[in-house]
């Protein structure tokens, strides 16, 4: 009798929590820009919608409950992962470090699953060229990858392009004297 009435309440909680521990395992490469929260929910949620929708058994009223206690676990998390921060790091994970003063550091990305293609495909979405440029380079939690150039090659690179541009007219100089013959 009493898990009867308890069922509502219990079976939510634990695809919650079952939900935020796979998404967990999985990644979080597999988590795109949401955060987990949001995945969490978002899934939740459509699965609510899914049973109400499919399921005889699961009435409108059972489906509305649901969505509340997947809204409260949503606010009650947030607020205990705001208050303590090894429960956010727990829940949340921390970020990678993929690449350290332009190397890559392979066994990070081995570890989150990413090849050194995908990173240079992430690197050339924020503009960067190459990974030599980049200082360091993070996985952040929620999927997306943080770049932080390197400041001290980009004034090296401009002199060396400004000492190649002084060559080349210079070159070019010496070419139109060796075709006049003088």
């Amino acid at each position: 009798m009493v898990l009867s009435w308890l069922s509502p309440v219990v079976k939510p909680i634990l695809i919650y929590i079952g939900a935020l521990v796979m998404v967990r395992l999985v990644g979080k490469r597999a988590l795109g820009d949401l955060s987990l929260f949001d995945f969490v929910v978002m899934a939740g949620i459509g699965d609510v919608i899914i049973l109400v929708g499919l399921e005889n058994r699961v009435t409108l009223g059972q489906g509305l409950f649901f969505l509340g206690i997947l809204g409260g676990m949503e606010v009650l998390i947030s607020l205990l992962v705001f208050r303590y921060p090894r429960l956010a790091r727990l829940i949340e994970g921390s970020p990678t470090m993929l690449i350290r003063s332009g190397y890559v550091i392979k066994d990070n990305l081995r570890r989150e699953n990413i090849s050194v293609n995908d990173l240079r495909q992430e690197l050339r979405k924020q503009g960067v060229t190459g990974i030599h440029r980049v200082e360091k380079a993070f996985l952040e939690s929620n999927g997306e990858v943080s770049v932080i150039l390197r400041d001290s090659i980009l004034p090296k690179e401009k002199e060396l392009q400004l000492q190649l541009a002084e060559i080349r007219h210079e070159l070019q100089a010496l070419r139109r004297l060796l075709e006049r013959g003088e």
